[in-house]
């Protein structure tokens, strides 16, 4: 259990992180964003902004060592990032999701093959598939 008064790492910078961290400040976490950028709409806001590229792993890995828990406010994360994360604290959602919605056509499998109603799709590789 992460309880209030610990350090939430969000891989990502963005509006989405900006809303999270100010609603886990209130909650009384907290945050410590990692991105490429600096002054960022989430860095303005958290406790903590780390401005580095995800393919940085041994910065991934200092931001992990700082943090209690990862989360990342939007898919496009290098899976490498999130996997090399996971060595040190937890990360959620898991490495293996960010992997599955990063790509649609995996995405829509793994909802059907789950029982998801989606709508019909096909995988196009050539144009002749059209």
């Amino acid at each position: 259990m992460i309880l209030p008064g610990s350090t939430i790492g969000v891989f990502g910078s963005g509006q989405l992180g900006r809303m999270f961290a100010i609603e886990a400040r209130k909650m009384g976490y907290r945050v410590h964003t990692f991105s490429p950028l600096t002054d960022t709409p989430t860095g303005q806001v958290a406790d903590i902004e780390t401005c580095a590229q995800y393919e940085d792993l041994d910065a991934v890995n200092e931001f992990a060592k700082s943090v209690d828990v990862i989360t990342f406010e939007f898919e496009n994360v290098p899976a490498a990032a999130v996997e090399a994360a996971a060595k040190f604290v937890q990360v959620h959602p898991r490495g293996d999701i960010l992997h599955t919605t990063q790509n649609r056509l995996r995405e829509k499998t793994f909802l059907a093959d789950s029982g998801f109603p989606v709508a019909k799709f096909k995988q196009i590789k050539i144009i002749d598939d059209l």
